[in-house]
């Protein structure tokens, strides 16, 4: 068998071939991957921060018109309650709350608090550095004294 049958067999073959686009194409699918999945964890995660919010707020709200003022503490302790427990699950170590009473209201006769949560998401791409990445939603609460 001469050299030049050797190499016209081997330029005919075509059955590594497949093996080689996939050896080429698998990381970087790979990554894709990845950076979606890591792409849906940050939204649910602002999804949960905001929801967090949301009911803590409508609990502020029922319990000031059960005549039970809370004070920016106990507001504090609701948000983290409800943030570290189901469904929501966040993790306590990566979650910062601020809950504070506004100076003035920007409603007449109610009272206003600036509530502010801080949570700083995981990395899902430890061979890639990345700066560390915190989401933060800030929202004011209204509440109105029934009495007045």
């Amino acid at each position: 068998m001469s050299v030049r049958t050797i190499l016209s067999r081997l330029g005919a073959n075509r059955t590594g071939s497949v093996l080689t686009e996939f050896a080429l194409l698998a990381p970087v699918m790979l990554m894709l991957m990845i950076g979606v999945f890591q792409v849906a964890v940050y939204v649910q995660n602002y999804n949960a921060l905001r929801s967090v919010v949301s009911d803590t707020a409508r609990f502020v709200t029922v319990e000031y018109q059960k005549e039970n003022d809370l004070s920016p503490d106990e507001i504090h302790a609701v948000l983290l309650s409800q943030a570290i427990g189901a469904p929501y699950l966040l993790d306590t170590d990566r979650l910062e709350i601020s809950v504070e009473p506004a100076e003035t209201s920007r409603i007449a006769d109610a009272t206003e608090f600036e509530v502010e949560v801080t949570y700083t998401l995981d990395d899902w791409m430890p061979f890639v550095d990345l700066e560390e990445a915190s989401l933060t939603y800030n929202r004011p609460i209204f509440v109105v004294d029934p009495a007045a």
